[in-house]
């Protein structure tokens, strides 16, 4: 007889306003078998976790636990059935201890002088300590979190959900800021939990790791299931078409460009003495590469006049000095910050977010000129698929990639003469990734210039030009088609 699945989706159905989250969907997962949930940003994928993690109920169909219908009305009911779900916002408390923070919730008492209750610390630092044991990870008990890295907080979260007995162990986009050390080790640890019999919801925008890792992958899109895979029919260009609906012809373009004069040159403190002066040049994305904490953020805050002056600085072959933002909007330069909210007001309208920049040029003679803000705003939705086309709501409620397409609209509109994008794709879906990629080419296309960092290798070396690569705050190495190209020689100036 085959047990029942550890967790399992029924026809479940959500709907929100007027709009159908999920429609019917059914899914499951078997105790021991890490299953990948997968589509494009709006697919469903958040819907169906909450619902799985009891922040919803579902409006239709049910949700079982090891074969029993589970009615949870909150996320405390789903925990005390094992389901846990681990956010891609970790949630710890910085202040506490690594104990303190595994534990949460269940810290184990005594009775001081046989009457007062207190927290029994040896009781907790070893129970602490067994569950790490179990994910080989080598930390002190006492240690306090907020001196950790990321994914160590990431591996308490995971030793938190150990000790609630977790049955299902849902990861939403955990890899989303490790590097690949990291995510390496991640997946030591999601083996060792697989083996020990926890099923685990995989949910990632990065199908190269989806198919390393997944026993089974679901597919949603447009809140339906449109497959269910076993792994051996794991195949990136399989699973693009399932999520997309369609062929993305983009991930396979030529770089034919014939770059141009440099129109941005910068000096650079830490630079290798064998390099020339860093320019980026007209018609070019120039990628700049870098691991997690390389310096590669801070080198393109300083060129918008966001982290102090911005240094020697040429444009167009003029000298330019960037005290502040304002400075390089004013010389034409647009910044895509790798943090969304650094750069949009999600309470404010989409058109209000894409013209907020851009005002002075826009301006009549007393106020906005209300007829050519709306038709500018209308064609950019409308040549960056901008969804939903409605200028007028809130940018909140736009899913992540579609907000980075209006940060792509602001600058368009004020007809910027080079972007500086950090981790433009970051968190978004294999579409809008798609779709971001075309708009950079575009642009370079149009006489622009692109310099972008991102910290997957694969995507720099596609989308690039020509890459520079960065490490431990240091330009080292530059690296042009039709020389050594390759992932092998970015991977070793990287220093991975």
């Amino acid at each position: 007889m085959t047990a029942a699945p550890v967790i399992a989706a029924d026809g479940v159905a959500k709907r929100f306003a007027g709009t159908q989250a999920l429609d019917g969907v059914s899914f499951a997962m078997t105790a021991g078998e890490v299953h990948a949930l997968i589509g494009e940003n709006g697919a469903g994928k958040s819907t169906l976790i909450k619902l799985l993690g009891g922040v919803y109920g579902p409006d239709a169909g049910e949700i079982r636990v090891a074969g029993r219908n589970a009615r949870f009305h909150d996320p405390a009911e789903a925990l005390a059935a094992g389901v846990v779900v681990i956010p891609q916002e970790i949630r710890v408390v910085p202040a506490l201890s690594v104990a303190e923070n595994v534990l949460l919730g269940q810290i184990p008492t005594r009775r001081a002088l046989g009457v007062l209750p207190a927290v029994d610390r040896r009781a907790m630092r070893a129970r602490a300590l067994t569950l790490l044991a179990r994910l080989n990870l080598d930390l002190d008990p006492d240690t306090r979190v907020e001196t950790l890295g990321h994914a160590e907080r990431q591996l308490v979260m995971i030793a938190r959900a150990l000790a609630h007995a977790a049955k299902a162990l849902i990861l939403d986009e955990p890899t989303a800021s490790l590097e690949a050390r990291e995510v390496a080790r991640l997946f030591e640890v999601v083996r060792g939990l697989k083996a020990e019999g926890v099923g685990i919801v995989f949910v990632s925008h990065r199908l190269d790791e989806v198919i390393a890792i997944a026993d089974r992958c679901t597919v949603l899109r447009d809140g339906r299931v449109v497959a269910v895979l076993d792994r051996a029919a794991l195949e990136v260009e399989r699973l693009i078409q399932l999520m997309t609906g369609r062929d993305l012809a983009e991930r396979r373009h030529p770089h034919d460009r014939v770059p141009g004069s440099a129109l941005l040159e910068f000096a650079h403190p830490a630079t290798d003495p064998a390099l020339e002066r860093p320019a980026l040049r007209e018609r070019e994305v120039l990628g700049l590469a870098g691991l997690l904490g390389s310096g590669t953020t801070d080198l393109l805050r300083r060129l918008f006049g966001a982290s102090g002056p911005g240094g020697d600085i040429v444009l167009r072959g003029g000298h330019i000095a960037l005290a502040s933002p304002k400075d390089a909007i004013e010389c034409g330069i647009g910044f895509v910050p790798g943090e969304r909210a650094e750069a949009l007001v999600p309470a404010l309208t989409v058109r209000e977010n894409i013209v907020l920049p851009n005002l002075d040029r826009l301006a009549g003679r007393w106020r906005l000129d209300a007829r050519r803000v709306d038709g500018l705003v209308k064609k950019l939705m409308d040549e960056l698929d901008i969804r939903p086309r409605d200028p007028g709501r809130p940018l909140r409620e736009l899913s992540g990639g579609n907000q980075q397409k209006v940060v792509f609209a602001r600058w368009i509109a004020g007809e910027a003469a080079v972007l500086l994008l950090d981790e433009p794709t970051h968190g978004v879906d294999i579409g809008a990734k798609a779709h971001i990629h075309r708009l950079m080419r575009e642009f370079a296309a149009r006489g622009g210039a692109v310099l972008v960092s991102s910290a997957e290798v694969e995507e720099i070396m596609a989308i690039s030009d020509s890459v520079m690569a960065m490490r431990q705050g240091r330009l080292v190495a530059r690296m042009e088609r039709g020389g050594d190209y390759s992932e092998g020689a970015l991977r070793k100036a990287l220093g991975g």
